[in-house]
Order: C-alpha cells, then structure tokens, then sequence
C-alpha cells in the first residue's frame, strides 16, 4: 500500500463519469413518453447509479483530507466553514436557477399546467438542505437530495474521525459499528444513515491505503461489509463498490483532458443537468419522432448542460474553492 494519496488523479475521471451517467439517466429515463424502447430504457435507467459512485468518492476523498490536514475536533470549525464555502454557492445559484425556471415556465406555450413554485418555506428549507426533515416539502430540483446527504456525512464524519485517527483498536471498532449499526435503522433513503455502510466503504480503503489501518484489520472489514452491503443495498450496488475501489486501486493514475475536464465540472454538472438540460430534451420531445432526431436531442440537451455547468464553474464554483483554499 502507497502512502502518496494526495493526487489519486482518476477520482476526477469518477466524477466526470458518475455525473454524466445520472445526466442521460434523466435525459432517456425519466422524460415521460419518449423513449419506448425498453432495451434501452433499461440500460439508461442504470445510469442513476452514478449517484453510488459518488458516495464512494466521497468515502474515500473526504477522510483522505482529513487525514492530510492532521484533523481534530479543534479544527471542526475551520473544515465545515471550508465544506460550507467549496460547495454552498454554486448549490445556491442552481437553486436561484431552478426557481427561475420553474416560474417562468408557466408562461411556455405547451408545457402541462402544474403548480410547481416552490413556497417561501420551501425555498428557506433549501438552504441548510432541510427538505428531507419536513413533510409534504419538495426539492426544486430532484437530484439535491444527494447533496443534503452529503452534508450530513460531512456533520457526522468530522465529529467522529478522530476517533479513527487515534491508535487504540475499541476506538476505531466504536467508529466502525457506529457506520455500520445507523445503516439498519428504519429511515428513509433520503437520510444519511440508510448510506453509513456504503461510505463505509471507501473510508476503509483510504484507511487502509494510507495505512492507517493494519491489512489484518482491512480484510476483516472487507469480509464484514461485503453481506452487509449486499443485504442493505443488493448485488448491484455492492458491484458498483468494489468494483470503483479495485478501479481506483490499480488505475490511481489514469487520466484524459476528457474525463479531467468531466471531472472539473462534474458538480456544476449535477447540479444543473436536471434543471437546464433535462427541462430542454423534456420540452422538445415532444416535438421529434424517429431514433435519429431523438439521440440528437439528447446530445444537445447534454451539450448544453455542459455548456451552462462550465459557466457555473468558471464564475461560481471555481472561485469558490480558491476562496475555501484560504481557510486553514
């Protein structure tokens, strides 16, 4: 095992790939009468598995560094406030963009009649990713479910690693059963806790990879986790974790101006798809007929999600990291 962690290159190229498989997940899947197919159907509808593999990016990337940064509860503050700034604006314009959206389409010749504005509570909810916590609320986009997820991994992560971090055994069994235990409690998908032992995962490895953690140790996790997680999760998303560890394992340093630049983007991407791209191929679909003009519209309507998620990214999200690099 390699202790040189900090530049596991392909994670960019995870990302670029997990965002654009949940992109034409919306775009072939999810718009209501266009796709007949059911071949197809089917195999674009896997394409919201992507929303795993960015949980297990996460598992590995955050504990990654908090181990960098030599974390400890007193530096809670500083990580959160950096956790808030790299990811709170470009969140905040996508919801400013949705609500736009979801205004102005009432006045779009064509579109179906429906109340979709979100309440002033709604929108207040938005912004400490409260909507899970309150009933008969709705997202204004459908995919921040995953950010509020998120969120509440970073809140649990940073005030339980330490433990990890400290070399006596119970302490990190604590850790362990703590992640693994909140995965068997009765709550929704939509709650960290139904996730614990899928980040799990990747927590274990970047443990083991920067060997914090024996290879006795990891392989008694490792043959823990495997039932549990196909119990809790089932053979596929078990499949997408261990094969996005063994990938991440052996391929650390693969990567194209491509999946580099998916990567870069990758969040701005997620968070706009659904709002900007989606809303596109929705609208016109209705108005194509035959494969061609359909893959067509789907390559623009992705295009053009890429198109508004590099805005995102060059004058919201880019300045916003160099913004949190400041905070130590």
């Amino acid at each position: 095992m390699t202790q040189k962690t900090d530049q596991i290159l392909i994670i960019n190229s995870l990302r670029g790939l997990a965002a654009t498989a949940v992109c034409f997940y919306h775009f072939v899947y999810t718009t209501v009468d266009f796709v007949e197919n059911e071949t197809v159907r089917s195999i674009f509808y896997f394409g919201h598995k992507g929303v795993e593999l960015f949980f297990i990016i996460s598992g590995i990337v955050i504990p990654l560094s908090l181990i960098n940064s030599n974390y400890s509860l007193r530096n809670w503050k500083n990580f959160m406030l950096k956790r808030f700034i790299r990811i709170e604006p470009p969140y905040l314009v996508a919801v400013a963009i949705g609500f736009t959206l979801l205004v102005l389409r009432n006045y779009v010749p064509g579109t179906v009649s429906a109340d979709l504005i979100p309440s002033a509570k709604e929108v207040v909810l938005h912004l400490g990713y409260l909507i899970p916590f309150f009933e008969n609320t709705r997202w204004i986009n459908d995919v921040f479910w995953t950010l509020a997820i998120e969120f509440q991994y970073y809140l649990l992560l940073s005030l339980l690693f330490p433990l990890v971090l400290q070399k006596q055994l119970i302490l990190r069994i604590t850790f362990y059963m703590i992640f693994i235990g909140i995965g068997f409690l009765p709550v929704s998908i939509y709650f960290f806790p139904h996730w614990g032992p899928y980040f799990l995962v990747g927590i274990v490895y970047i443990l083991r990879r920067t060997e914090r953690i024996g290879s006795l140790e990891f392989g008694a996790l490792v043959v823990l986790l495997i039932p549990i997680i196909y119990h809790l999760f089932g053979a596929i998303d078990l499949g997408i974790a261990f094969v996005a560890i063994l990938v991440i394992h052996y391929f650390s340093s693969f990567k194209t101006k491509l999946t580099l630049f998916l990567g870069k983007i990758s969040y701005s991407l997620y968070l706009l798809h659904a709002i900007i791209g989606a809303s596109f191929v929705n609208y016109l679909s209705h108005h194509v007929s035959g494969g061609f003009q359909k893959v067509l519209l789907v390559v623009a309507g992705f295009l053009i999600s890429l198109g508004s998620a590099y805005l995102l990214y060059r004058f919201v999200e880019k300045p916003s990291h160099n913004w949190a690099k400041k905070i130590n």
